[in-house]
């Protein structure tokens, strides 16, 4: 908070703050009933936090400052933490009521867990907590309460948003916030918690049933009344054919990352007639029972399972508006290959699937071999005229799928793999017609189509993934004026095309993997990439040296070298990171000995004004170069 003060017509004092990036100017009485609120606070970020989010859904005006003070009462006086509770119940309170069970919603989650904004949003829509408003899309009416949630600090993004037009992918509710909430759902009967030492058995109607570190095979499962729950959350081992016909109200039915899901398990969905939702995500399923009786269903993700080819029928389910298969080729898949303590069967599983992009286990030899992973597309799929996500299927079979994407007019994400040269411009003259497409990824041996191709892109794309050899840059790419992501691998590209990409305007995320760039020597000139946030160069075996001229990349906060063992161990390795006057993280890892090069780095880092964060491997060097310490 900032605050300013001078003289209006010679009469009243106006104070100036700033909350959120909003500013705010105040009559001088407001600093009155703004001092006793501050100063019960005792400058507990999570109090500030919370009574901020308060003032600021309130009319700023002294009356409406003052009620708030009057109602936190002498909550705040004490110096126990445990009193801040009172202050999010406060906060709770305030919320208007639509807002209550949504909030409450996320005491399913259990602590410090990371919760995609994807899957609480579907999830919210699978509940029918979030309807459509007037013309607004059901999506964008759910982003938008999840932004003030936000907004609100009632919860807490996990990472800062890279430009405004990316939301922020995943949060967190705090420790203190989720033991309120939890407990309010629980009184209310509409949560029961199944934990490993539980003895208890819900004799209530329970809404929502979470099964968290469970033994797979336990009696007193067979004693819960499953016929008014209306989701069922797994954290942790899945239980025994815990999937029951008797769950005939179940709209979601949630089982990421779940261990040990046998294919047995699944055998009754199909018969949950008001499945709205259903997420077998990071699992090790590998087939799906008939689904073409869930009628309701809106939701289904397979991405990271051993599925390759969905169920007849499929091509029935007319309100279908998400299905999420194949590998998600991420850095999230590959920090979690690299860091296998974290989970074993996590990283086996995904190093196996990342391990086809691989000959020899060390040398990059194209994509190609990820369609042994990745799911067929379904027959029928252009009848699915309300899909807003489909990916990433394999078209490549013959079967015309490539030209009928076009009927799927109301796609905002399709990711394809598999592209045969033959296919690919019905490919690309599908993709024209989808004026709606806000997320693209190709994944092919070969993307050459691309650049023969005279057609012209979706001029609203904001993240686009290109897998597989390109080359040369299409012509079309220069019109994305809103991009703000673009990840590249495989695609053999030259410093000139490196050149062109600087004009992008709006990219705040580039990523530039293995085989993306074939030069040894990779520069960024003054005036290009004037908005981008997020450097990350991974896997460029060939790169010896990595230039940023005074004037590149302005904004840049992130930059990350990762896994470039040809680096020069000298000055040219990495030059002008002095340049880059808004960076806060420099990642350099897994790049080789190169002990003259990191004690450039650490001193220029050191005299950096913003004396960003130096990460070496698992490391952060400190400003000074005798102080370390391990993350």
């Amino acid at each position: 908070m900032s605050t300013s003060s001078g003289r209006l017509g010679g009469k009243s004092q106006r104070i100036s703050f700033v909350y959120k990036s909003t500013e705010y100017t105040l009559e001088k009485e407001m600093e009155d009933q703004a001092g006793p609120i501050l100063k019960r606070c005792r400058g507990l970020p999570l109090a500030i936090s919370t009574i901020g989010g308060l003032l600021a859904n309130r009319p700023i005006t002294s009356i409406e400052w003052m009620k708030l003070d009057e109602h936190l009462g002498a909550e705040l006086e004490s110096s126990d933490l445990r009193n801040i509770t009172k202050v999010i119940v406060s906060s709770y309170d305030g919320l208007p009521y639509y807002l209550k069970s949504i909030f409450l919603y996320l005491s399913i989650f259990p602590e410090n867990h990371e919760i995609r904004c994807t899957r609480l949003l579907r999830r919210w829509m699978a509940e029918g907590y979030i309807a459509k408003n007037r013309d607004m899309p059901v999506e964008e009416v759910g982003q938008r309460v999840y932004n003030g949630l936000i907004n609100r600090s009632m919860i807490q993004p996990s990472k800062k948003r890279i430009s405004p037009s990316v939301s922020v992918d995943r949060c967190r509710v705090h420790s203190m916030v989720l033991q309120i909430i939890l407990s309010k759902s629980i009184e209310e009967n509409q949560l029961f918690l199944i934990k490993k030492h539980c003895n208890e058995v819900p004799r209530s109607k329970i809404r929502h049933l979470v099964v968290s570190r469970w033994k797979r095979r336990d009696e007193r499962l067979q004693n819960i009344n499953f016929s008014y729950v209306r989701s069922l959350t797994v954290f942790g081992d899945c239980p025994a054919s815990l999937i029951s016909p008797k769950m005939r109200l179940l709209r979601v039915l949630d089982l990421e990352d779940s261990l040990n899901l046998k294919n047995e398990d699944l055998r009754h969905v199909g018969e949950l007639h008001h499945l709205r939702y259903l997420c077998l995500r990071g699992t090790e399923i590998s087939k799906l029972p008939c689904l073409q009786n869930l009628r309701y269903l809106e939701t289904l993700d397979i991405q990271d399972t051993k599925v390759m080819q969905l169920p007849d029928g499929i091509a029935k389910l007319e309100k279908l508006r998400y299905l999420l298969a194949g590998v998600n080729l991420s850095k999230e898949l590959l920090q979690k290959v690299e860091q296998p303590e974290t989970d074993n069967r996590k990283a086996n599983q995904l190093g196996n699937m990342l391990s086809f992009l691989y000959c020899n286990g060390s040398d990059y030899c194209g994509i190609s071999s990820l369609d042994r992973v990745s799911v067929r597309a379904p027959e029928g799929v252009e009848k699915l005229r309300d899909l807003h996500m489909l990916g990433v299927i394999n078209v490549g079979h013959g079967n015309g799928v490539a030209g009928k994407l076009k009927k799927l007019t109301n796609l905002r994400r399709l990711g394809v793999s598999g592209v045969l040269e033959e296919e690919g411009q019905d490919l690309c003259k599908s993709i024209e017609k989808l004026s709606r497409l806000q997320r693209l990824e190709l994944r092919s041996d070969s993307l050459e189509f691309l650049a023969e191709s005279e057609f012209a892109a979706p001029k609203h794309l904001l993240s686009l993934r290109l897998y597989g050899n390109l080359v040369r840059l299409p012509k079309w790419i220069g019109s994305l004026n809103d991009l703000a992501k673009l990840k590249l691998l495989g695609t053999q590209l030259k410093q000139g095309e490196i050149m062109l990409l600087g004009k992008l305007r709006n990219l705040a995320l580039l990523g530039l993997w293995d085989n993306s760039y074939v030069g040894n020597s990779l520069h960024f000139d003054p005036g290009t990439f004037p908005k981008l946030k997020f450097l990350d160069i991974d896997g460029l075996k060939n790169i010896e040296t990595v230039a940023i001229k005074n004037g590149a990349m302005p904004e840049l906060e992130q930059l990350w070298v990762n896994d470039c063992k040809k680096l020069l161990d000298s000055k040219d390795g990495l030059s002008g990171v002095p340049h880059l006057r808004n960076l806060n993280e420099l990642l350099v890892k897994k790049c080789g000995e190169k002990e003259n090069l990191m004690e450039i780095l650490q001193t220029q880092v050191s005299e950096h004004s913003k004396r960003p964060k130096f990460f070496i491997g698992k490391s952060i060097v400190a400003a000074s170069p005798k102080r370390q310490r391990t993350q």
